[in-house]
Order: structure tokens, then sequence, then C-alpha cells
């Protein structure tokens, strides 16, 4: 009997706890929605040309860290050979 009792306690306490996180969620929606109530057109293709512009500078920053953009193509594919033959010192190739 005893384990009823605290099996219908823990069940009240767990609706109480799910229906407080509707609540919340609830509350999330709404804050959402009076945000995106204020977003028009023109506001969100500003956003969109905004972020079209900084995906551009990152691919460029990305692209200078990664070397794609080297100042002399011609001298990093004359090092190249040198590159690939590095031997450490037990004689085995790196890699």
């Amino acid at each position: 009997m005893i384990s009823y009792i605290n099996a219908f306690w823990a069940l009240c306490g767990l609706n109480l706890m799910v229906f407080g996180w509707a609540l919340y969620a609830h509350a999330r929606v709404r804050a959402n929605e009076k945000t995106l109530i204020q977003l028009d057109w023109e506001t969100l293709a500003n956003i969109t040309g905004e972020v079209g512009a900084m995906k551009r500078s990152l691919q460029k920053v990305n692209n200078r860290i990664n070397g794609m953009t080297a100042s002399d193509p011609v001298q990093m594919l004359a090092d190249l050979p040198q590159l690939q033959n590095v031997t450490h010192q037990n004689g085995r190739m790196g890699g």
C-alpha cells in the first residue's frame, strides 16, 4: 500500500514538472512571435545581404589561412618535391 502512495506522489510531482516545462515553452514561443511580428521583408532582405557579405569575407580569410591565395604558385610547385622527400633520422619516409 505504501508503494502505491509513493508512486502516486511521484507521478503528481512529475506531472507538475511537465506542466511547468510546457508553460516555459509556451512563454518562449509567445516571446518569439512578438519579436517576429516586428520583422518585415526589408529587414529580412538586409539581414540576408549582410549574411552573404560575412560568408564571402570568411571564405577569403579561410583561403588566406589555408594558403590557397599564395603570391607565387610557381615557387610553391618548385618546393613541392623537397616537401615530399622528408626523411627522419631513422631513415623512414615521413608522413
